[in-house]
């Protein structure tokens, strides 16, 4: 019984051994077959593409990557249209291969298969199919830069042929190739817009059938055709006339350029021309009059500049007209800001004829410049309402006169923080004693916790804060100033929320300004002498004017810092007024001027003036300076119709246009008592003949005739009036009778207020064919003298 189980346990442990035997055997061949299959895989993965390239309709290239370290040979096989594949090459360690026996009339089918080591694996690439008709080599490359950041292309095939191109690029210095674009059959060009000024690039053509099918490259596989960028062409070209006979350009620098070349034309040139060519650490350059290129005032010139480096050169600039017109230029421009709303500038105005001013401004985020708006005639402010708050903001502005590319040159710039808290407004200050200042500002602001002092030592100088000061304070002295140096300073506001806001900045200088020099006086009617003189500082804060007529200097008044002019009114007195001026900055003076002298005028009237008071200012002022036939103490008939040869007279005289001039016409001799008036007006033409060679010196003048004879006067005298768009004159009810010729000067005169409407019933006429009277001569050349 014993013997019976112990036979049958070794029954059962024999059939579970070789269970377990069976059971490792699958075990192992499974675990070899996989791993067979990830070889395969990787194998698989390390294959790489099969690509042919077409040389021509007998002869293909096939490539491929050598990614094996184990194979035993490469075999190419081949199959013609629809036949079977056969073997046609065999290689071991090779990449490549071409073959020879192809021709346009048949489809090829191409496979490589890989044997390795073992010789018992094949792997195979995908297969590739085409014909040698289905591409073909460019036959020309034409590549150009068109810009700094544009290089075209343009390409062709023989024939007028057209396939699929697969443009490639690589920059100088670098061997590998990159693709740029593939571009559809029937297109032949391509601009390139991902290049850098700078930098070569050298470029190749091929047709495309597939990815894996392509023609030879044109003009060849390695080197290319090349070409570089333009030069950054230089930017922000601005201009103005410094004087009537010379102008000053300024543009931003292109940081390659080596030198700058500069072009004028002039409106009798057709083509630009050469003037200068300066370094590029130049970017101003003043075109000054001279025999080579000579400039004449009043004349609108264009101006271009070509960046150049070597053999490389830039795009021109954009053009730039200028008119050499000068334009005193806006100065002391400030800026605060309200409310975190909007930003308000102010500026001082010395310019005489323009027309408006332009207001530019330019963000921190912004790199250029930016025409932001324009204001009007004689403008002194501006509000800013498109700022937006924790922005900072910078502003500058010049004159212009429309239509005429008459600009001044820019101010001053100003840069101001836009935060909710409005700033200290028109920071300024007083000099006390030699070390000594008090600064003061004007207090906009109702929420302020307290204010700031800042203050650096010269313009590089760094911000400090130099003092905290309570809510509502408006002034501050420092004291212990070392008086040779210059300070700079500005005011913080700030509230409890921490908002904070800058007033303007100003500049202290304890330099003795500048004496003004070469002062003039000379009488502009018979109770006016007008003074000029040339401002030699930077630091006055006014000009004191002084006048002497007996024995000692008094002073008459005084003007703002930067101005040059002033007018001494009520000079009706016998004997010589003698002038001196001084600038002034607080305790700080400068030497007086040199002296100048104007005799006064003798008080000069006529005995039928009751009926005209509005014109007597004007008769009289004209009266001292002998515009006028009739000697004071008699009739000056007011109200009597002038004729156009006595207008020529009262123009001439009071513009002191006297040269000798004369000429013949049919209706003016030499005994005429207007002939020399009328010969310096027609030379200079104020008037003109017509066809029959007639001037009509007797013919009464209208209104129309006169406000064009004056604008005219005064344009070819120096001081053009503002032009004005001719929709003014549509306030006139009968302003339909201004013919077309004179709408632009009618307007200019009327915009200057010279000639006013007349209020009839409830509408205002120009009544502009009416005869002019002597009163209402003298007026509208009184007013042209004030302008």
């Amino acid at each position: 019984m014993i013997l019976h189980m112990n036979d049958k346990q070794n029954k059962e442990r024999n059939r579970y051994a070789k269970l377990l035997r069976r059971f490792a055997f699958l075990l192992v061949f499974s675990i070899l077959l996989q791993s067979l299959v990830l070889i395969n895989v990787a194998r698989c993965e390390a294959m790489s593409e099969l690509t042919v390239t077409v040389i021509n309709n007998n002869q293909v290239k096939l490539q491929w990557t050598d990614n094996y370290s184990d194979e035993l040979r490469y075999i190419v096989e081949k199959k013609v249209d629809n036949g079977s594949f056969t073997q046609i090459s065999r290689y071991r360690d090779s990449e490549d291969y071409t073959d020879y026996s192809v021709n346009s009339g048949h489809t090829y089918t191409y496979r490589i298969k890989v044997v390795d080591s073992s010789n018992i694996t094949s792997i195979y690439t995908d297969e590739v199919t085409f014909s040698t008709i289905d591409v073909q080599k460019p036959n020309s490359l034409k590549v150009s830069a068109v810009s700094s950041d544009q290089i075209d292309l343009k390409w062709s095939y023989a024939d007028d042929k057209s396939f699929t191109t697969l443009i490639e690029r690589r920059e100088a210095g670098d061997t590998e190739w990159y693709k740029v674009a593939t571009v559809p059959s029937g297109q032949f060009t391509y601009s390139d817009k991902n290049v850098v000024s700078g930098v070569t690039y050298y470029y190749k053509v091929r047709s495309i059938f597939s990815e894996r099918v392509k023609s030879t490259s044109f003009p060849d596989e390695d080197k290319g055709y090349s070409s570089s960028p333009l030069l950054y062409k230089p930017t922000d070209l601005y201009g103005f006339a410094k004087s009537p006979y010379s102008i000053q350009i300024e543009w931003t620098d292109s940081y390659n350029a080596a030198t700058y070349v500069i072009q004028r034309k002039s409106p009798d040139e057709s083509t630009f021309k050469t003037i200068a060519v300066v370094p590029n650490s130049v970017n101003v350059y003043v075109d000054i009059n001279d025999s080579a290129s000579p400039i004449k005032p009043n004349t609108v010139y264009t101006y271009r500049i070509q960046a150049i480096s070597g053999s490389s050169s830039s795009e021109y600039s954009d053009l730039l007209n200028v008119t050499s017109t000068f334009l005193n230029s806006p100065s002391t421009l400030t800026a605060s800001c309200v409310d975190g709303t909007r930003v308000n500038l102010s500026w001082k105005d010395y310019s005489d004829g323009e027309t408006g001013f332009e207001i530019w401004r330019r963000a921190a985020s912004d790199a250029d410049w930016t025409l932001y708006d324009s204001v009007g005639r004689n403008a002194t402010s501006y509000t800013d309402i498109g700022v937006s708050p924790q922005v900072s903001y910078t502003y500058r502005i010049r004159a212009k006169i429309n239509d005429y590319s008459v600009f001044s040159d820019f101010s001053n710039q100003v840069n101001i923080w836009v935060s909710s808290i409005s700033s200290p407004l028109n920071l300024d200050y007083t000099i006390l004693q030699q070390n000594e200042i008090e600064l003061s500002w004007q207090d906009s602001s109702g929420s302020e916790t307290g204010f700031k002092v800042e203050r650096k030592e010269g313009e590089l100088g760094k911000w400090q804060q130099i003092a905290q000061l309570n809510p509502n304070t408006v002034k501050y002295t420092d004291k212990r100033l070392n008086n040779t140096k210059v300070y700079y300073y500005r005011i913080q506001v700030y509230d409890a929320a921490n908002s904070t806001s800058y007033s303007n900045e100003v500049e202290v200088s304890f330099q003795i300004p500048g004496k003004p020099t070469e002062l003039e006086a000379r009488n502009i009617s018979a109770n006016e002498i007008q003074l000029t003189w040339k401002d030699n500082s930077y630091q006055e804060k006014e000009f004191v004017i002084e006048v002497k007529q007996f024995t000692s200097f008094r002073e008459i008044g005084r003007v703002g810092a930067n101005t040059t002019t002033f007018i001494h009114k009520g000079t009706l007195s016998e004997g010589t007024f003698t002038y001196r001026v001084k600038a002034v900055n607080g305790i700080v003076q400068s030497a007086y001027s040199n002296e100048a002298m104007a005799s006064g005028g003798k008080k000069a009237s006529y005995t039928d003036l009751g009926g005209v008071k509005w014109a007597v200012e004007a008769i009289e002022g004209l009266t001292g300076k002998k515009v006028f036939d009739a000697k004071p103490g008699t009739k000056f008939y007011p109200e009597q119709s002038i004729t156009r040869g006595e207008y020529c007279a009262i123009i001439v005289r009071s513009l002191e246009l006297g040269d000798v001039a004369a000429g013949r016409y049919a209706d003016v001799t030499s005994k005429h008592k207007y002939y020399k008036e009328i010969m310096i007006a027609a030379k200079l033409g104020i008037v003109s003949n017509d066809k029959n060679n007639k001037i009509y010196p007797d013919q009464l003048i209208t209104r129309e005739q006169a406000g064009v004879m004056l604008a005219l006067a005064l344009k070819i005298s120096g001081r053009p009036l503002p032009e004005q768009d001719s929709s003014i004159l549509k306030q006139f009810a009968d302003y339909q009778q201004i013919s077309e010729g004179s709408a632009e000067r009618i307007s200019a005169v009327c915009g200057a207020g010279i000639i006013t409407g007349r209020q009839e019933k409830d509408k205002v006429y120009l009544r502009i064919t009416s005869n002019v009277t002597r009163a209402e001569a003298a007026v509208m050349m009184y007013k042209a003298l004030s302008l």
